[in-house]
């Protein structure tokens, strides 16, 4: 099997386990400092909207197929982004 297939046959959040280990950690940085950026901004405003850690939590319960759709997605684009430097 090389190495397209194996990566074929791995899960979004395998591949993504396996980009973190082997990745050039300029491409990690860039990738994660970007990543962090959007998630405080996000927590911010919705903050301002009045919503708080318990509607967060109450979300990710009420929503857990939605929640492991968007964190497949989550990965395929962190992946994306971190080969995207690389490159």
């Amino acid at each position: 099997m090389d190495f397209l297939d194996e990566m074929l046959n791995k899960s979004p959040k395998e591949k993504f386990i396996e980009i973190l280990q082997n990745g050039n950690l300029g491409a990690l940085e860039k990738t994660f400092e970007s990543f962090f950026e959007e998630y405080i901004a996000m927590i911010e405003l919705l903050e301002k909207q009045g919503l708080n850690e318990r509607h967060l939590r109450e979300f990710i319960l009420e929503n857990a197929e939605l929640m492991s759709e968007r964190k497949n997605d989550i990965f395929i684009e962190l992946t994306a982004k971190i080969l995207g430097h690389e490159g």
